[in-house]
């Protein structure tokens, strides 16, 4: 698990051990059980667990705008998948607690952008946590070290998954089907199966179609779409494989993204999957039997983000150009201002990068052995670096 400096010597004592093991576990070809105080099996054990012994479970997709924030509760355990963003912190919290969560088995903080991590500080120090897993790499923000910081004072350990491990939650579990080590903190991000007698719930986090192609997965009853629906994840090629019947898309009502992207959801629409969408219902909750899955809300439309007044039924031809010039218009001012910020007005990138980056110091640049530089015209990115920016 790679920690910035500055953040590291805050949590040295604390993790230092277990740095060695998730690093050695990430790059080991071999699956073997994880040593800890979790239930945890690998892949190629047969599960404990059999489908007739399956109980009802709840999935709860909470409304934290365009932002993931998802809890999985079966009886009196339950885990968390990413907080919200930094704002969201109250209302992640306040949810967890209406639903009666006293203590989480497990935390599985995707990857370190805030609008997956920024609220789980405040839940780490509300609600006492067992376990809580990271992705590969890091992220030099106050966001991320409030994180770490979280989970020093509480004397947890933070590791990385081993890929095809096992986690146990009641009778049902998670099977961690990608956890990366790219230069892209979306493309790292823990993609986990949840099973439930013979439900399968796969989560995407933020990952991109590149991961899509590695993933070891069919045959899906829900699919959580990656990246809020953006047109950098879920492929024709990705849904075809994993035919999900429903889809739920985590987004927020009106967002300056435009998520979800059209091209998404003209995927899903072709393939007739039933879609439902945080910017529509609000809060979704998914009832698991292990035998079938039921939901709360009505389906949604498959309307892009961009439409803006979708929700009013105005979508006309004007309405829709005046809404995509003014998300080029906020795409071209906020380059502007990252280029005056720069007194040079130079760039940094790589080929198969997706973003542009204001010095050729940054860390997400570390591993990168072809660097391109010019203006952010010729870089042929629109979107700037997290880190650097």
């Amino acid at each position: 698990m790679n920690i910035s400096r500055n953040i590291k010597k805050i949590i040295t004592s604390f993790i230092a051990t277990f740095v060695i093991v998730s690093m050695a576990g990430c790059t080991s070809n071999d699956s073997k059980e994880v040593k800890s105080n979790t239930q945890v099996k690998s892949y190629n054990q047969e599960s404990e667990t059999k489908n007739t012994d399956s109980k009802e479970a709840q999935l709860h997709f909470i409304d934290t705008g365009n932002s993931d924030a998802i809890l999985i509760k079966q009886g009196d355990k339950a885990a968390l998948i990413d907080g919200g963003d930094n704002d969201d912190e109250g209302t992640v919290v306040k949810y967890l607690k209406n639903q009666g969560v006293n203590e989480l088995e497990y935390v599985f903080a995707t990857h370190p952008h805030a609008d997956h991590i920024g609220g789980l500080d405040a839940v780490i120090n509300a609600i006492p946590v067992k376990n809580v897993y990271v992705s590969n790499g890091d992220a030099n923000t106050k966001t991320y070290t409030d994180f770490i910081k979280s989970i020093a004072n509480r004397g947890l350990h933070p590791s990385v998954p081993l890929l095809n491990s096992e986690f146990e939650l009641g009778t049902s579990k998670f099977k961690v089907l990608s956890v990366a080590n790219t230069d892209d903190p979306n493309n790292n991000s823990i993609v986990l199966e949840y099973i439930n007698g013979n439900d399968k719930v796969l989560l995407m986090g933020d990952a991109e179609a590149d991961i899509e192609e590695k993933i070891n997965a069919e045959d899906v009853d829900l699919l959580k779409v990656g990246h809020h629906g953006s047109h950098s994840s879920s492929t024709k090629t990705f849904i075809d494989k994993v035919k999900p019947e429903y889809a739920v898309i985590m987004a927020g009502k009106d967002n300056k993204y435009g998520h979800p992207h059209k091209e998404t959801m003209d995927t899903l629409k072709s393939r007739n999957i039933e879609v439902h969408r945080s910017d529509e219902c609000g809060d979704i909750v998914f009832t698991s039997t292990g035998n079938g899955l039921k939901v709360n809300c009505n389906k949604g439309s498959y309307k892009s983000g961009n439409e803006k007044g979708y929700n009013q039924g105005n979508t006309n031809d004007s309405s829709l150009k005046n809404s995509q010039n003014k998300i080029n218009s906020n795409k071209n001012t906020q380059s502007n201002q990252v280029v005056s910020n720069n007194k040079e007005g130079i760039v940094y990138w790589t080929p198969k990068g997706k973003s542009y980056h204001t010095t050729k110091n940054c860390s997400a640049l570390s591993k990168s052995k072809n660097i391109l530089s010019g203006t952010i015209q010729e870089s042929g990115k629109s979107d700037p670096c997290d880190r650097c920016n």
